[in-house]
C-alpha cells in the first residue's frame, strides 16, 4: 500500500496533525515547550523497551477483544528508506540516544544521553539546548532536508550521492536512527494559504490572522522551499513542528501505524503540557557544544535540491486544502438519532458527491484490523447499491408540467418524486449496509487486503491474472473519495491529501456539537473544487438532519 507509491511524501502520503495552538511570548516559551515533548517521547520509549504499554482493547463489536500494539512500537524505532523500485522500513536500533533539531535548514543532533552511562539530560536540560539553537545564528544553509521531499526514486539517487561521502554517511546515520525529529520553524505561512469564508462554519480564525487550513499546509508541506518545507525530515515516522505564533503539530510519515495510534500518544502528549504557561523568566542557552550536521555537498546535488524545490512549490501551489467545521449539530444528534456518527457521516460524504456529480465514486473508509495479529486496515467501502438509492431519493426531483412557476416566470414547477416516509426507509436501508459492511472488515472479513495479497502472490509468482488487468478492478480502485474518521479529544485535527489526481481526501473529527472536516483535492483537476466539495457537505448535513427530524415528530 505504501512502498511501492513513487509520489513524494508530503501531502500524496504524510498527513498532518494540527495541536491547538499555543501563546510563546520568547523563545524560551518554544524551548520549554519542545523540551517537554521530547522528555514525553523519550518516556514513551522507556516503556516500550520495558514492553510496558498497555494492551487495549475494543470497546464495540465484541467488546473487550485485545488489540494488536504493534504500531505504538514502531513510532520512534522506524525509518522510511527511499528506493529505485520500492522503499523499505528499517527498524532503528542506535547506540546513542538523539533527536534531530531543524532550524533554518540546519539540522543539529541533540543526545539526550551525552554519553552512554550519563544520566538522560532533565527537561531543563533539554529546554537549554533548544534555547540554544534557537539563538544560534544560522547563515545560508544548505536545504538538504528538502531531498526527502522527492519523488521516492528521485531521493533514492540523492540519497546514494550524499552517502559516497563519510561526514554525509554519518549525518545520515544520525537522522535514520533518531528518535524523532523537531522542527523549530521560523515563518508562518503567509495569508495566501488562508481559505476564505465559505459555507455556514467555516474555519475559526486564531492566531495572528492564520487560519486552521493555513496551519493545516505549514504541517501538511512546510510551505514550500521559500518557506520551511527545507526545514524537514519527510522519512522520519514522527516530526513535531512548532512555530513562534504558536501554531504547532506534527506530521507524521505513514508507512509504520495508522492515525489511531500516533492520535492516542499525541492527545497524551498535549495532556502532560496543559500545566506549561507563558513565563516571563528566560532560560540561559545551553553551554554544552552542540552538533549541527554539516554536509558537502557536490554540484550534482545542488541542482537536485533546486529540483526538488521545485517540485514541492509545484506541489503546494497545486494542493486545494480546507478545513470545514459544521457547525449545525454534531454527532450528540446523529446518536439521538440511534445512528452510529461514523456511518451518518459516510452517508453525508456520498450524499454531497452525488450532488455534484449525479454519482457515486470508488470510497475509501479505513476500517482498523488491530484485533488482529499485525493487523492495519481494510477498507469500508460506503459506496453501495443502498447508498446509491438512498442519495438518488435525496437529490431527485422531476419537472411536473413543463410550465412555469407563475410567481417565478423563470422558474419551472417540481417536487421530489420520493415522500419523506420512503427516503426514511431508503436511509435505514443505507444505514444497515454501511454498518454491515463496517462490522465484517474490523471482524476481519473485508476483501480489500485479501485481493492485495493475491495480487501481490500473483506478481511473485509470474502469474497471469485476469482479474487483477480487468477495467472494473482498476475503477474499483480509483478512491476518488478517501475518507477516515480521525477523532481526537482535543481541539486538534487531523488531514491528508487526495489518493488520486481528480479525487478527494476527506478526514472527519466528530464532536458533539460540530464537525471537523480536512477536505483536499488539487486545483490542477478541472472537476474537484475543496470548497465546492463543502458547500454540497453542508447542504447535505442540513437535508439529513431535516430528514430525521421528521422522524421526531
Amino acid at each position: 500500500m505504501y512502498y511501492n507509491i513513487p509520489l513524494c511524501l508530503p501531502v500524496n502520503v504524510s498527513p498532518g496533525m494540527v495541536f491547538p495552538p499555543r501563546v510563546f511570548r520568547s523563545n524560551s516559551d518554544i524551548a520549554r515547550y519542545a523540551a517537554r515533548l521530547v522528555t514525553l517521547a523519550a518516556h514513551h520509549k522507556d516503556k516500550v523497551e520495558r514492553k510496558a504499554l498497555p494492551v487495549e482493547r475494543a470497546t464495540s463489536r465484541e467488546k473487550g477483544q485485545p488489540l494488536c500494539m504493534s504500531q505504538y512500537y514502531r513510532l520512534f524505532s522506524s525509518y522510511r528508506v527511499p528506493g529505485l523500485q520500492q522503499d523499505s522500513l528499517i527498524s532503528t536500533n542506535p547506540t546513542t540516544e538523539h533527536i534531530i533539531v531543524a532550524c533554518s535548514n540546519q539540522l543539529y543532533a541533540v543526545f539526550l544521553r551525552p554519553n552512554s552511562s550519563s544520566e538522560r539530560l532533565s527537561e531543563d536540560d533539554l529546554a537549554s539546548q533548544f534555547a540554544h539553537i534557537l539563538s544560534s545564528p544560522v547563515g545560508r544553509v544548505a536545504p538538504v532536508g528538502i531531498l526527502s521531499s522527492q519523488r521516492r526514486d528521485h531521493w533514492a539517487e540523492s540519497r546514494d550521492i550524499l552517502r559516497r561521502d563519510d561526514r554525509n554517511r554519518q549525518n545520515l546515520d544520525l537522522i535514520e536512527n533518531c528518535m524523532l525529529v523537531i522542527c523549530l520553524d521560523q515563518k508562518p505561512l503567509p495569508n495566501k494559504f488562508n481559505r476564505k469564508p465559505g459555507p455556514r462554519g467555516a474555519d475559526g480564525h486564531r492566531g495572528e490572522g492564520r487560519d486552521e487550513t493555513n496551519m493545516a499546509h505549514q504541517m501538511l508541506h512546510g510551505g514550500g522551499s521559500a518557506f520551511n518545507s527545507g526545514n524537514r525530515w519527510f522519512d522520519k515516522t514522527i516530526q513535531l513542528v512548532i512555530c513562534p505564533d504558536g501554531v504547532n503539530g506534527l506530521c507524521y510519515e505513514h508507512s509504520p501505524s495508522e492515525g489511531v495510534a500516533v492520535i492516542q500518544l499525541m492527545e497524551e502528549f498535549l495532556e502532560n503540557c496543559r500545566d506549561l504557561e507563558p513565563s516571563t523568566s528566560s532560560i540561559p542557552p545551553s553551554s554544552n557544544a552542540l552538533q549541527p550536521l554539516q554536509w558537502n555537498i557536490p554540484p550534482v546535488l545542488e541542482k537536485h535540491m533546486r529540483d526538488a524545490s521545485q517540485s514541492i512549490d509545484n506541489l503546494v501551489e497545486d494542493l486545494d486544502f480546507y478545513v470545514y467545521r459544521y457547525n449545525g449539530y454534531g454527532k450528540d444528534f446523529i446518536k439521538s438519532c440511534s445512528v452510529s456518527p461514523d456511518v451518518y457521516i459516510q452517508l453525508a460524504l456520498q450524499l454531497a458527491y452525488h450532488k455534484l456529480y449525479g454519482r457515486l465514486t470508488a470510497t475509501y473508509e479505513s476500517a482498523s484490523t488491530r484485533r488482529f495479529l499485525l493487523g492495519r486496515v481494510d477498507c469500508i467501502r460506503s459506496a453501495t447499491t443502498a447508498a446509491l438509492q438512498w442519495v438518488s431519493a435525496m437529490n431527485q426531483s422531476e419537472d411536473t408540467t413543463g410550465t412555469p412557476d407563475p410567481l417565478h416566470p423563470n422558474k419551472r414547477v417540481t417536487f421530489s418524486i420520493y415522500t419523506d416516509a420512503e427516503k426514511l426507509k431508503l436511509f435505514d436501508e443505507a444505514v444497515k449496509c454501511q454498518t454491515d459492511i463496517m462490522v465484517a472488515n474490523i471482524l476481519g472479513q473485508g476483501i480489500d487486503i485479501h485481493l492485495l495479497g493475491l495480487r501481490e502472490q500473483v506478481k511473485e509468482m509470474g502469474l497471469g491474472l485476469e482479474l487483477f488487468s480487468d477495467e472494473a478492478y482498476k475503477i474499483a480502485n480509483h478512491f476518488a473519495l478517501s475518507t477516515s474518521q480521525v477523532a481526537t479529544q482535543s481541539d486538534s485535527f487531523m488531514g491528508y491529501g487526495p489518493v488520486v489526481p481528480d479525487g478527494y481526501g476527506a478526514s472527519y473529527n466528530p464532536k458533539p456539537s460540530q464537525i471537523i472536516f480536512c477536505l483536499s483535492a488539487f486545483h490542477s483537476s478541472e472537476i474537484t473544487k475543496a470548497s465546492r466539495f463543502a458547500h454540497s457537505l453542508e447542504e447535505s448535513l442540513n437535508a439529513m438532519q431535516l430528514l430525521l427530524l421528521q422522524r421526531i415528530k
